[in-house]
């Protein structure tokens, strides 16, 4: 076992050379999750390779890293001891699928691809032992080996946009169940009626890496007594509808806003994605403001604000890209806990320079929690639906702010909002018309020739129209005489820069998939994936290479800053 450092907080052991990778990745990851280090904050094996992304720390990252790598070695060293020790079984599910020809939309098309009767090839599908060998694409989805050669076919040339929940389906010698409805493109030989996933379930994912399956067939009334039994709960949890004194209401949504905590930790195996806010010290800060524990969730604002009618007098600031908020027509610079009158709408001018802002509610919301946060992760339909007109928000504790002398000092019942005269330092502050974003080689940067390399660095790109949550989307002249391999799949995080046959790079923001097959030409150093987030459609990057010690200081610095700005707010509002 091989490890190696991917960016500044992830650790990569290699099992390429393995003679079975996936059978040691499993053993692997099921010995470190018995005993999981407290240094791990995910871990998530791929085709090849297991990551383990670590915590954040406010420590000496070196020494964080070093320590990593050390238990590691001994976890190592035990493990190939043991290796040749009898394992545990993996863990069989069974898995009821109806293959009638109205669930198994692809059936017949199958079957005369494979130059097979319907019913030689529904007999060879549910014959086999299939094995989970990775999870990735969306919460649940496990990538099943194990498909019987004979079915062997392409994926669809043009992907269905909506895949029905449930569909069992088949491309080159993999199988895989769509936990809920998506776009797809797999060709579906029938429909599962058991829950893959159910957030309301410890653990929420049905099969972890390693699992197996074995298939019962059932009939096409039997699939509809099952599917109506295993309805699960809808797992995007809508906004309160109903007025409530103390509320806010959604006039307007805005381009695009969502509440937004601090990034789940602990289920990327089962392909759920940390999310939360993209830019997470805007979060803190502005939490900060208003009196609120750091994590409290807030409103991300996207480009454009919401407008919000308060039912309730509520402290609020917002941190991050610039903008203004509008109150009875007074207009307020951010980066200040402002007390909004009850009865007052509030505005916001278009953001710029940036992309996003963190609104805090004093008090925060009252919100339903889900896998150990209460935000959306609107890619994996977890938590609460994004903003909409006509919807609620409803307060969780208004009053909270007046705990503060220095906010209670400040409030005054009437109809103009109160805000102090002074700010905050911005944490995201452009200071040129490129912005460089600063990065470690990631590890298939050699896939490009010396030349490549080179203009790859001096590449100044454009942010695509294309990007959000999950991603940033770059455009620019860079070309590669050759296209570069696909890799196998392996764990991705936030801030790696995938190169896929489009040219185009994608920089992975907080709603990222978990895992990916494109080359990883890159890692974002932590301290600069606010800079991704405050990426506007339009504006210019370059990605700079420094090493590993340059990303130390860099992120330092930036954990200094930003405790000594939480720090100066606690001394004021604590006074």
């Amino acid at each position: 076992m091989y490890c190696t450092l991917i960016g500044d907080h992830s650790v990569l052991i290699d099992f390429s050379k393995s003679n079975e990778p996936l059978k040691s990745i499993h053993a692997l990851s099921k010995a470190l999750f018995a005993n999981k280090p407290a240094w791990a904050a995910e871990i998530v094996p791929g085709l090849d390779s297991l990551v383990i992304q670590l915590q954040r720390t406010t420590g000496d990252p070196k020494t964080a890293r070093e320590q990593a790598l050390v238990d590691l070695q001994k976890i190592g060293e035990q493990f190939e001891k043991q290796k040749s020790r009898k394992t545990s079984p993996n863990k069989i599910h069974r898995i009821q699928v109806c293959y009638h020809p109205d669930l198994g939309l692809d059936l017949p098309a199958i079957a005369k691809a494979c130059k097979l009767s319907i019913e030689e090839a529904v007999r060879l599908h549910k014959e086999s032992l299939y094995t989970a060998d990775i999870l990735g694409f969306m919460p649940g989805f496990a990538y099943f080996s194990g498909l019987n050669p004979q079915l062997r076919l392409p994926r669809l040339a043009s992907p269905r946009p909506a895949v029905p929940k449930g569909s069992v389906a088949i491309a080159e010698l993999q199988t895989a169940i769509y936990p809920r409805v998506t776009p797809g493109g797999w060709n579906i030989i029938g429909r599962s009626p058991n829950t893959l996933f159910d957030i309301d379930k410890t653990p929420p994912g049905l099969f972890m890496a390693g699992d197996q399956m074995q298939i019962e067939e059932i009939s096409l009334d039997e699939f509809h007594r099952l599917d109506q039994e295993n309805a699960s709960k809808e797992i995007i949890r809508p906004l309160h509808k109903n007025k409530s004194a103390a509320s806010i209401e959604v006039l307007q949504a805005g381009t695009f806003s969502t509440i937004q905590d601090e990034p789940r930790s602990g289920f990327s195996h089962w392909a759920v994605g940390p999310g939360g806010a993209c830019d997470v010290t805007s979060l803190h800060l502005a939490n900060a403001l208003v009196g609120n524990p750091p994590e409290v969730a807030a409103i991300e604002i996207t480009s454009t604000g919401p407008s919000l009618l308060f039912h309730e007098a509520t402290c609020v600031a917002w941190v991050g890209a610039t903008c203004e908020g509008v109150i009875n027509n007074q207009r307020i610079p951010g980066n200040r806990p402002v007390w909004v009158p009850k009865g007052a709408t509030l505005k916001f001018s278009p953001l710029n320079p940036g992309l996003r802002s963190l609104l805090a509610i004093g008090g925060g919301l009252d919100l339903p929690e889900t896998l150990g946060r209460f935000g959306s992760h609107i890619s994996a339909d977890i938590g609460p639906k994004r903003l909409e007109k006509g919807g609620q928000l409803t307060l969780a504790n208004p009053k909270a702010p007046l705990k503060s002398n220095f906010l209670k000092s400040l409030y005054k019942e009437g109809e103009l909002p109160i805000y102090p005269k002074w700010q905050i330092r911005s944490p995201f502050l452009p200071t040129n018309s490129i912005t460089q974003i600063r990065c470690l080689a990631g590890p298939h940067l050699s896939f490009l020739s010396a030349k490549e390399r080179e203009l790859f660095w001096s590449t100044v790109w454009t942010v695509s129209n294309q990007s959000n949550r999950m991603g940033v989307r770059l455009q620019g002249d860079f070309k590669v005489k050759k296209d570069l391999p696909n890799i196998p799949s392996q764990a991705i995080t936030f801030g790696t820069v995938q190169f896929p046959p489009s040219h185009e790079p994608i920089v992975m923001l907080a709603e990222h998939q978990t895992t990916g097959g494109y080359p990883r030409l890159a890692e974002v150093i932590r301290s600069d994936l606010i800079k991704l987030a405050q990426a506007k459609p339009g504006s210019k990057l370059q990605l700079q290479l420094i090493d590993l010690e340059e990303a130390d200081a860099y992120n330092t610095e930036a954990v200094k800053l930003q405790e000594s700005t939480m720090n100066a707010i606690q001394t004021i509002i604590d006074n």
